[in-house]
């Protein structure tokens, strides 16, 4: 299978994206800046994203099988104050919409989201 990671240089995308590499498939990760994103599993292709919108990488979703969000500001990096809590919630929310507006634009979807 084809599968989208968006979140995928993160603690579960990682682990994620190595099982599925080891299961023989086709992973893709959406990272904000690929150039630096660390450990990511060998095999993987990793594609540029903002993390708010389908530009540029919602044409991969025509041959995707299968997308996996777990896109948005990590939760253990700072202290949960009131800006913090926001950044997570919206980062969630505009990755979420991302994936839902590629879908939507796709001739053929994927199966699984």
């Amino acid at each position: 299978m084809r599968i989208i990671i968006t979140g995928g240089t993160g603690l579960i995308g990682k682990a994620l994206s190595s099982h599925l590499i080891k299961q023989q498939h086709e992973v893709i990760i959406l990272s904000r800046n690929p150039r630096t994103a660390r450990g990511v599993p060998f095999g993987a292709q990793v594609e540029e994203w903002d993390a708010k919108t389908a530009q540029g990488w919602g044409k991969l979703v025509e041959d995707a099988d299968a997308i996996v969000n777990l896109a948005g500001a990590g939760i253990a990096d700072q202290r949960w104050c009131e800006r913090r809590k926001r950044l997570i919630l919206e980062s969630r929310i505009h990755a979420g919409q991302a994936v839902v507006e590629a879908v939507k634009a796709a001739q053929n979807p994927p199966k699984v989201v």
